[in-house]
């Protein structure tokens, strides 16, 4: 096996090694290029590749992708890759022939796939047929392979080219229904991972897990921390990616020293030895220290927060202690200032809480082709007697006599469950493209001791039923968008100004009401015969038993992880192929049995 040096520096940003600019995070890449051609950079289960292979595998990507732009025009290329070797090899390939990365989460449905392409004009794919969600009045290519022209060092430096600003373009919810996409540049990105190694120490001796979507900023940090100092970048797949006793197994199986997720994967996570882990990096979430003792006590634990619009991480509290209630957010990061301000912008005393506005380095250039979005959400203010372009993050926080923000709560709806921030708009504007729904009004409602997505939605003339609704929304929207719970009404209770009444619908459902509507009728049933070893896991993910035929997973206390948890064992005990999608729309044992008692008719 070839083993990493000791140690490795980021090259300066006066270097440049290869060519390419200070501003592009690949001047840090090239330099290991130069330096540790022959030292793993990626390993995702059997197949990996060395730092020059890596390189090579981009340059490919860089000669297809500049054929599809000439004249230098900045290109906008989404990777329809899933993570692993291909993926990190595309992203750099793209960004080495001076073009913007669009990355997207395959796991989304088409019709959400289809909005986000609206942001790219090219998509790479792995091959075989054109991808059925990519338009057809757009160019696709499929990655090419090993007997494809080879981009030499001498080619394109991208920070450099012309319209090489822009680095990515990021897709986060919206409260018009549709994604926002967040363009960051080059200088931003280099800068905050530049900082983030010094921060956490990160050398050429840390394998470090890639453990997030394909589509959300922390992939970049994951990515880019390890191949700027010389690291090894571990990608897991399949179950071994979902929270509990596949990761754990693959956390420590891979010698992993550093790690990121929220406190809900965490909490997932079995209290086992893992002596390679030195560092865990939690955000997305709340930390409350005292459930995590575990942790803490064994492992350096960071609390990083910050908004995608400000790119990665915007403050840090780089030691967490069990005594911290709950964990600060920490302070700025180099190169980054905060503001707590009123509601007439007007900066609050310290010690009381005020809407966190953060500024300076990492500020996206805005939403691409949203220019009055981009205009509210990244004002320029005068404070202090100065004018400062700020980002308004939504997020009400206040500090502390020792200068750490401390996170209070959101000032408008949107939602953070479980670690995944959801547009509620988003998921109500969803709802109001079946017909036959009338009003919706989606919220956070308490279930087991947790808060999960719950959708409140008018049929007056009672047409559409909860597995309808759940199957209309299973096309729209991400697995973790769909509510965990469905209630249907003949009309909504209203606000004098004519919108759905939020506090009177909550009011309507207590934690400890019962299941009305169709699973009321449903006691009666007769439970579907599931094998018992799904039950058991059924029972495991829920806390509950699968008591009928038509009992809702969601509903018993079911979650998105859980349900993804679920399918893993079922498809890889079974052999079967159930998509979660399907499963999300349909969340019950009958749907469960008739999917097993397909597969087994299919393999007779």
């Amino acid at each position: 096996m070839t083993t990493s040096p000791a140690t490795s520096a980021v090259p300066s940003r006066s270097e440049a090694p290869l060519g390419y600019a200070a501003g592009s995070v690949l001047c840090g890449i090239a330099g290991q290029i130069q330096a540790h051609a022959h030292v793993w950079a990626v390993r995702a289960g059997d197949e990996r590749v060395t730092y020059g292979e890596l390189w090579e595998r981009a340059g490919r990507v860089a000669v297809v992708v500049g054929a599809a732009a000439p004249g230098g025009r900045e290109l906008r290329v989404a990777i329809g890759l899933a993570p692993g070797v291909d993926w990190v090899g595309c992203l750099l390939g793209i960004w080495r022939a001076g073009a913007v990365a669009v990355p997207v989460n395959l796991d989304y449905p088409p019709a959400r796939l289809r909005l986000l392409a609206d942001s790219a004009d090219l998509l790479v794919h792995a091959g075989g047929a054109r991808p059925g969600w990519w338009p057809d009045s757009k160019p696709a290519v499929a990655l090419p392979g090993a007997e494809a022209g080879y981009l030499p060092e001498s080619g394109p430096a991208s920070a450099s080219a012309p319209g090489g600003r822009t680095a990515c373009i990021l897709h986060t919810s919206g409260s018009t229904g549709a994604p926002k996409p967040v363009v960051l540049p080059h200088s931003a990105l280099a800068r905050r991972i530049t900082d983030f190694a010094d921060l956490y120490r990160i050398t050429a001796t840390d394998q470090i897990a890639q453990l997030a979507a394909a589509s959300v900023d922390v992939v970049l940090w994951e990515t880019l921390l390890a191949l700027t100092v010389g690291g090894t970048l571990r990608v897991p797949h399949g179950r071994q990616r979902v929270p509990g006793i596949g990761l754990i197994r693959w956390l420590a199986g891979e010698q992993v020293t550093v790690a990121t997720m929220t406190p809900t994967m965490l909490a997932a996570l079995p209290e086992v030895t893992l002596p390679e882990l030195r560092l865990l990096v939690v955000g997305g979430e709340a930390l409350l220290p005292a459930r995590f003792r575990y942790w803490i006590d064994r492992h350096q634990v960071a609390n990083a927060y910050g908004p995608t619009e400000a790119t990665i991480a915007t403050h840090v509290a780089p030691h967490v202690t069990v005594n911290d209630q709950p964990a600060p957010l920490g302070r700025p990061v180099p190169g980054v200032e905060d503001f707590l301000l009123d509601e007439d912008d007007r900066p609050v005393p310290d010690g009381e809480s005020g809407h966190l506005h953060v500024a300076g380095v990492g500020l996206a250039d805005g939403y691409a082709g949203l220019p009055d979005r981009t205009a509210a959400s990244f004002p320029t203010l005068t404070i202090g007697g100065r004018a400062v372009r700020v980002y308004r993050t939504g997020d009400r926080a206040w500090r502390r006599p020792d200068g750490q923000l401390v996170y209070v709560g959101r000032i408008d709806r949107q939602l953070n469950l479980g670690g995944v921030r959801l547009e509620p708009e988003e998921v109500e504007a969803a709802v109001l493209t079946l017909d036959g729904v009338t009003a919706a009004a989606a919220l956070a409602e308490p279930a087991a001791g947790r808060n999960v997505l719950a959708l409140h939605a008018a049929v007056p003339d009672g047409r559409i039923t909860e597995a309808t609704l759940r199957a209309h929304l299973a096309g729209l929207l991400p697995s973790t968008a769909v509510p965990a719970r469905i209630h249907l009404h003949p009309a909504l209770p209203l606000t004098g100004y004519g919108k759905p009444d939020l506090q009177a619908l909550a009011a309507l459902v207590s934690p400890s009401s019962p299941i009305t509507g169709p699973h009321a009728a449903a006691q009666a049933e007769s439970a579907a015969p599931l094998p018992d070893t799904v039950r058991a896991w059924w029972r495991q993910a829920t806390g509950a038993e699968p008591a009928t035929a038509t009992t809702d997973f969601f509903s018993c206390g079911g979650d998105s992880l859980a349900c993804a948890e679920l399918l893993h064992r079922i498809n890889e005990t079974f052999e079967t192929e159930i998509p979660l999608a399907d499963f999300t729309a349909h969340p019950t044992p009958a749907f469960l049995a008739r999917a097993l008692a397909s597969a087994t008719e299919e393999s007779a």
